[in-house]
């Protein structure tokens, strides 16, 4: 039995010492990962505008030249870099989560109950969490993720230069998923806005931020598509229609972080991965947020125009099983009492056709429609209702906030 085990006790020895390397190699390249804490992006994003800085239209849609042989034609991403850089900034956050331990001791309680947590069901512990964000205004104001410092308790805010500020949540917008902070600080560099709805597939686009808490890293790729439209973890749409799919490397830290064209301009938000796949992040267009970031900034709000219905496009298996000819428009399923549809008169059942003339389809979507909207505008909804042809005007209200 001896002699067969020392047989055998070279391959033993291998395969310790393969255990061995194997177990140095987690340690060193998977805990890094799991113990940043970082606000991982949500399956969505979001941009930037405001009171600031915006790029001329004509000058935000950044070219190469055809390659010429060799390596001609690529980008210069470090001049980019180089100029803009310091605009990008790190955010950190402090969270109050609430712990349970799901332990009760009646005798323990009496004495201790005060020092561990209210009946010794648990306290509340400080969860970190790292994200980016980018300066847009020579006096500290910031544009970041909503779901970056979403219940934050405190958020601190360092420069390039090293130096660190205590950062005020100015206002925040869930739905479109943008932010602005407010640092104290004066004659800041500042990023440009760009024009989103310039990019073309392939164009080249850079992103700058701090993936697990490294620092002011930078990554390029190419507009993958524009367009794109996701759905958080409850099914919820996000920024229909509003996304930029790049393949540049974005991850965990980098939310927040501006989206740049190769003129150095933000033309989106850098905000969402698909884990499972390789080469897809998604940056909410800029364009679809300033006026959003503008009321953040002045109002400390989203003034979002709100007709108050939940509808369902028609498609094709709808359209059969109603009798209707095409798939143009929205079916009604329900109506939020006291919204500007109830006061409209609006129905559950009702077929909206058009909007202000405009036909809705998989394309040109309602939601869409009324987002380019402000508050108080008055639309007119061309409504089928049974072998009613109807044309109801709407004057649309404030988004209500979640409280």
């Amino acid at each position: 039995m001896i002699r067969s085990l020392k047989k055998y006790a070279p391959l033993l020895l291998v395969a310790i010492v393969s255990s061995l390397l194997t177990s140095v190699l987690v340690v060193n390249y998977v805990y890094p990962d799991s113990a940043q804490a970082s606000s991982a992006p949500v399956t969505l994003a979001a941009a930037q505008g405001a009171d600031l800085a915006a790029a001329p239209a004509a000058t935000s849609t950044s070219t190469v030249p055809a390659a010429v042989g060799g390596l001609g034609g690529l980008p210069d991403i470090a001049d980019v870099v180089e100029r803009v850089g310091d605009t990008v900034v790190r955010v950190d956050t402090e969270t109050l989560q609430r712990v349970s331990t799901g332990l009760r001791i009646p005798f323990f309680e009496e004495f201790f109950g005060p020092l561990l947590g209210p009946g010794f069901e648990g306290g509340v512990r400080v969860v970190p969490g790292t994200g980016s964000g980018f300066i847009v205004s020579p006096d500290g104001y910031i544009v970041t993720n909503y779901h970056v410092v979403d219940g934050a308790k405190k958020i601190e805010v360092t420069l390039t230069d090293g130096r660190e500020f205590q950062a005020r949540l100015i206002g925040g917008d869930q739905q479109s998923d943008v932010a602005v902070l407010k640092i104290d600080a004066q004659d800041l560099p500042y990023a440009t806005l760009g024009d989103s709805s310039s990019l073309r597939p392939g164009q080249w686009v850079i992103a700058i931020g701090n993936p697990y808490g490294f620092d002011h890293t930078v990554t390029a790729g190419i507009v993958s598509a524009t367009g794109r439209s996701l759905n958080d973890r409850s099914g919820r749409t996000l920024a229909t229609g509003d996304l930029i799919q790049t393949d540049a490397a974005i991850n965990s830290g980098n939310s927040g972080g501006p989206l740049l064209d190769l003129n150095g301009h933000v033309v989106g938000i850098n905000t969402a991965l698909i884990p499972y796949a390789q080469g897809m992040s998604f940056a909410i267009a800029i364009d679809s947020v300033k006026d959003t970031l503008q009321d953040l900034i002045e109002l400390g709000k989203a003034g979002r125009p709100w007709l108050g219905i939940w509808y369902q496009q028609i498609n094709k298996e709808l359209a059969e099983a109603m009798g209707l000819e095409t798939t143009e428009g929205v079916l009604v399923t329900d109506v939020f009492d006291g919204s500007p549809a109830a006061r409209a008169k609006l129905q559950r059942g009702d077929i909206i056709k058009e909007m202000n003339g405009k036909a809705l389809t998989s394309e040109t979507s309602l939601a869409d429609e009324i987002a380019k909207m402000k508050v108080g505008d008055r639309v007119t909804l061309w409504v089928w209702r049974g072998s009613q042809r109807l044309y109801v005007p709407v004057t649309l209200g404030e988004y209500p906030t979640e409280d």
